[in-house]
């Protein structure tokens, strides 16, 4: 005769059975975004996977990156970089001390900056000799006048890309440990005397 339900032992349970499943697709995940990584290989050393368990609410496998060189990569740079609808940053990055007063917000085109120290993108203070002050930088780039580390990217969205792409595994393995779950055991039956 079944007298009860141990609904303690089955949360705590299932709860481990879908932190086992979401950090194999959090795995799946970070290295598909490695894979997808195009422009600046050194961010593939800074992608970091991070599991967070709040017992009976929530159980979350999250990709970060802590390099400045990963929102180029997602986002692109110069007149190629992703607009404001697409790049959550852009609208900060462009009215911040990083952004040169010189280059047009409209095309995004790189241009050099003015004679003097200036703050880049990752941080660091920076001097400019102000030779190429407003000049494309990119079309010098692309001639080989100077280095190609100053001309365009075009966004990669990496990180999206690599979760829009393991869509159907997230949702069928989760789905999986929800249907498959051994609920039935979980029954408490009076034992015999």
């Amino acid at each position: 005769m079944i007298i009860g339900y141990d609904s303690i032992k089955a949360a705590k349970d299932m709860e481990s059975q879908l932190a086992i499943e979401i950090t194999g697709i959090t795995k799946i995940v970070l290295l598909t975004a490695k894979g997808g990584i195009r422009y600046y290989p050194a961010v593939r050393n800074y992608l970091k996977m991070q599991m967070t368990v709040l017992a009976n609410k929530m159980i979350e496998g999250e990709i970060t990156a802590d390099h400045w060189q990963a929102w180029l990569e997602q986002f692109g740079k110069g007149s190629l970089m992703a607009d404001s609808g697409e790049n959550p940053g852009l609208i900060i990055y462009m009215n911040s001390d990083a952004w040169n007063r010189l280059r047009s917000k409209g095309n995004k085109v790189v241009v050099g900056r003015g004679k003097g120290n200036y703050k880049s993108i990752d941080g660091t203070i920076q001097y400019s000799g102000g030779g190429y002050a407003g000049v494309d930088l990119e079309e010098l780039a692309a001639r080989g006048d100077i280095d190609k580390k100053f001309g365009p990217t075009p966004p990669t969205y990496f990180l999206r890309i690599a979760l829009q792409s393991n869509k159907n595994r997230i949702l069928q393995g989760i789905s999986r440990v929800i249907t498959e779950f051994p609920y039935h055991k979980y029954f408490i039956e009076e034992r015999e005397r």
